[in-house]
């Protein structure tokens, strides 16, 4: 494990009673070498949606369902995947009622790539014209092995909406004449 990303080329000398005889130290010989490959790091990529949509309209407690997936885990290991919900508009941690609004799952995949889901509820009564992203961050033993953090990646920003704003018509008459 110490030797991913070299190059590792074999060199052979044949001896007779002590005595070299032949030798074959090519350092480009193809057949010779062995490349000891990176692994593949682990990757997160997120869809996050209020029923099924990137929009909600802020009339209570909605539900964000984060779909993440995974791509280089190790089948049978345990991770954490933790997320938070931030804030577009200003690029901070959302805070509702004074508090971070986060969620954490543990799993153990079957597959080297999968999907999760994180899932956050909230009250989005207050927060007419937000934009919300949602943040991941991938855990292995305690140690960040992949983050999926980007403020403007539409599949991961929910926006609360403006609510419509009530309008009025009227006609004016004098003796039911304009």
């Amino acid at each position: 494990s110490t030797l991913a990303g070299t190059t590792i080329v074999v060199f052979e000398t044949l001896y007779s009673d002590g005595v070299e005889i032949a030798a074959h130290a090519d350092i480009n010989d193809e057949n010779q070498t062995i490349d000891i490959t990176e692994p593949d790091k682990p990757t997160l990529g997120t869809t996050a949606t209020v029923d099924g949509q990137h929009t909600a309209d802020p009339t209570g407690e909605i539900t964000i369902v984060d779909m993440v997936e995974y791509t280089g885990l190790t089948p049978g290991q345990t991770y954490t995947v933790s997320g938070v919900l931030m804030d577009k508009g200003t690029g901070e941690a959302l805070l509702v009622d004074g508090s971070e609004v986060t969620a954490e799952v543990e799993f153990t995949p079957e597959a080297t790539s999968g999907t999760v889901e994180l899932t956050y509820i909230l009250d989005v009564s207050d927060l007419a014209g937000t934009t919300i992203v949602v943040f991941e961050t991938l855990y292995s033993d305690g140690i960040e092995v992949a983050a999926h953090a980007d403020i403007n990646d539409e599949a991961q920003t929910v926006e609360i909406t403006e609510p419509d704003k009530p309008t009025l018509g009227t006609t004016a008459t004098v003796d039911g004449q304009n």
